[in-house]
């Protein structure tokens, strides 16, 4: 169940996201920020706190909270695990789905998911579009037994607010390696590119809050449309 202060956080990363702060550069004060969402100063101040981390506002004292600026068009978040359908929701993203089968999990699958040999795995390709341009191509496997339902609907879609919403279950965190490799003839078909051009990957392995692996996926980027970005604070 999501507690008050992520309730917030969810709330104002999106409100950000999506410009609603962008003529005043700063964020409501505390006291009009606990009217708004009729929490405690304590589920606020939470919520600021974590939004400084992940580096979307700075605190200046005795003057307010202020929005970091940054070149964020064509970039994502390469701290947020949410998906990229949650950083584009106020531009054109969709996904098209290239492949969709469930499979068994091999020797190399259940070691990386912690399962079974033989668990019954969901296997997504998806091609990624911003503003009609591709931008990646992700290769996703989910655990059957943990996301009991996936269609080639709710891939097009977004899984994590599938997840998230409709099977209520709390994405926790995330190990992501970034590694780069030359694009296989496929893979640049699918990108507009040239065989053997270079992409930046991202290999992650993704938990439920609980701990338990849900999902690992493989995210290669086109290098011509796509950035990433990294917004951090040093406390």
């Amino acid at each position: 169940m999501q507690t008050k202060y992520e309730m917030v956080v969810n709330i104002l990363e999106k409100e950000m996201l999506e410009d609603r702060y962008s003529l005043s550069k700063k964020l409501p004060t505390e006291e009009e920020l606990i009217k708004k969402f009729n929490v405690s100063k304590n589920t606020i101040r939470k919520a600021i706190e974590i939004l400084v981390t992940k580096g979307y506002v700075y605190r200046v004292q005795g003057s307010g909270i202020f929005l970091r600026e940054f070149a964020k068009n064509g970039c994502a978040q390469i701290r947020d695990i949410n998906g990229l359908s949650k950083q584009y929701s106020n531009e054109k993203f969709e996904s098209k789905v290239a492949e969709f089968s469930l499979i068994n999990a091999d020797e190399k699958l259940s070691n990386r998911m912690k399962c079974d040999i033989g668990t019954k795995i969901y296997y997504i390709k998806r091609v990624r579009y911003l503003n009609g341009d591709p931008i990646e191509i992700e290769e996703s496997y989910y655990n059957k037994d943990i996301i009991p339902y996936l269609n080639e609907e709710i891939c097009s879609k977004s899984i994590f607010d599938y997840i998230t919403n409709d099977l209520k279950l709390k994405i926790g965190f995330a190990d992501r390696i970034i590694t780069s490799e030359k694009l296989t003839e496929e893979e640049a078909s699918f990108l507009n590119l040239e065989k053997d051009d270079p992409a930046l990957v991202l290999n992650n392995t993704i938990f439920l809050s609980s701990g338990i692996v849900f999902d690992i996926s493989v995210e290669k980027f086109n290098y011509k449309n796509m950035k990433l970005i990294s917004l951090t604070s040093i406390n």
